[in-house]
């Protein structure tokens, strides 16, 4: 797995036969090589093979393995017998790796024996990730891992106006990712982000949830939120099957009937009904309006659930905004009479200009960029 960005080449020895049976590399459903680079870059753990590429290939990592060939019994290492090593040039030759690393001693071993001299450049050696190595918990890896992070390039999406962000998303899916896979990503990294922030905090995250698009991320936030053991509140206007924007309304669907009985959904509230929850709340997240909102009012009684939200904030809520605080244009960093005052805004894909508007920042709060795709070639 590389392309002509790939900076680091990563090796382990051979796929074990869960990786064989799951078609990629790590497959084993406790082997923590994943878990261990989402945590190094900061973001939800891959959930499928597609989401394995995207996170490599973003981060300017090739990985494949020492050898191409061997006898081995099962999984074991120590059984490994007339080993053929994989062509490594085929990677080294067509991208500009300065760095190898092996994950484990005999992926070492084996790289010093069968492929340093070819390559031209010393490996690294890293502690295996497999569930058999159980003397290195999760947190001392990913210590150990540190260095891979710290030697690829960090790329940083620039500012795009809000219709190149919509031609981007469509370019995106004709590559492939459809906007209801990146609308799930765009939740999972919203809950991610809510779930950090809680920390130790008790007491359920309230998620505000309008009738667009930016509505069925909150939905997806709250369906992993209660997946991770948060108990969440969603409010909407509307029901479920009564929305009408799409892949919104799947997501809102699929999300309403996968809840436990530790979360539940709010449809219209009172005012003094929504007050009361957020009252309870440690957190909010805000997905009511998102980025094509550009107007000098917001619509009641989306108003009223703005002031009720900046409301609880100053009574120590933390407010987290989908995309862009609503009531704020994305484009402009206007913003309506009524605006979300967020504590931290995830955004989408890349940052919009309005996020980074001089007069944003009391209503953004922190902003962190969701890297929901693999975007540099398409830029």
């Amino acid at each position: 797995m590389f392309d002509e960005r790939s900076e680091v080449l990563v090796l382990g020895t051979m796929p074990s036969p869960a990786s064989r049976e799951a078609a990629f590399f790590y497959g084993h459903p406790r082997n923590r090589f994943w878990p261990v680079l989402a945590a190094l870059f900061d973001e939800p753990v891959p959930e499928d093979n597609a989401e394995r590429t995207d996170l490599l290939l973003r981060h300017h990592i090739a990985l494949w393995d020492v050898l191409a060939s061997c006898d081995i019994r099962g999984a074991s290492d120590a059984s490994i017998s007339n080993e053929q090593p994989n062509d490594l040039m085929r990677v080294i030759g067509a991208a500009p790796i300065r760095h190898v690393f092996c994950t484990g001693a005999t992926s070492a071993r084996l790289y010093r024996k069968l492929c340093e001299a070819t390559c031209g450049m010393p490996a690294e050696q890293l502690p295996s990730t497999s569930p058999a190595n159980a003397a290195w918990s999760l947190p001392r890896l990913i210590e150990a891992y540190r260095p891979l992070a710290q030697t690829v390039t960090v790329f940083n999406p620039p500012a795009l106006n809000v219709p190149d962000v919509v031609a981007l998303e469509q370019a995106i899916a004709a590559a492939g990712t459809s906007l209801a896979t990146l609308m799930r990503r765009a939740g999972r990294f919203l809950a991610y982000e809510a779930k950090k922030l809680l920390g130790d905090a008790s007491g359920p995250v309230v998620i505000l949830c309008g009738s667009g698009n930016n509505g069925g991320d909150g939905w997806v936030a709250g369906e992993y939120l209660d997946r991770w053991g948060v108990p969440a509140r969603i409010v909407s206007l509307l029901a479920p099957e009564d929305l009408v924007a799409e892949p919104a309304r799947t997501e809102a669907l699929r999300a309403s009937a996968a809840l436990s009985d530790r979360s539940s959904v709010v449809i219209a509230p009172r005012l003094e009904e929504l007050e009361a929850l957020l009252a309870e709340s440690p957190l909010a997240i805000d997905a009511l309006l998102g980025t094509g909102f550009a107007h000098s009012e917001v619509r009641a009684p989306l108003d009223g659930w703005i002031r009720a939200l900046n409301a609880a904030r100053s009574c120590e809520t933390t407010v987290v905004a989908a995309d862009v605080p609503s009531g704020m244009s994305a484009q402009t960093g206007a913003v309506a009479a009524d605006a979300v005052r967020a504590d931290l805004t995830v955004t989408m894909i890349a940052p919009k200009p309005g996020l980074v508007a001089p007069q944003s920042a009391p209503f953004c709060g922190h902003v962190k960029v969701a890297p929901l795709a693999y975007i540099e070639p398409l830029l």
